[in-house]
């Protein structure tokens, strides 16, 4: 699921919002998204879980860096690492708790 989230994040990035930091059309894309996503997948797919999605994506945009911990880390510790600002701390801790199990 973790990369599935990831694929989302990318795909409202990069197709939705053409690369740029925000849609030109603002919120009302989570917005519409949501509600087409929710209907057809369920809950998983809420507002506020877009936005995280695209914040994994934009914090991780390399897919192989998140394939290499995503067997150690639940989506919980993605979510959390989300929370810090430096992209070098970011990726310490990351791989701190992927090799170290926490």
């Amino acid at each position: 699921m973790i990369l599935t989230y990831w694929h989302v994040g990318k795909r409202i990035v990069e197709q939705e919002q053409n690369g740029n930091e925000r849609a030109q059309y603002g919120q009302a894309l989570i917005d519409a998204l949501a509600d087409e996503l929710t209907k057809e997948y369920g809950k998983s797919f809420s507002k506020r879980n877009l936005q995280y999605f695209r914040k994994f994506y934009i914090a991780f945009p390399d897919v192989r860096i998140v394939n290499a911990c995503v067997h150690n880390l639940t989506w919980t510790h993605f979510r959390s690492l989300l929370r810090v600002p430096d992209e070098n701390a970011r990726l310490w801790y990351m791989n701190e708790a992927s090799n170290e199990g926490w």
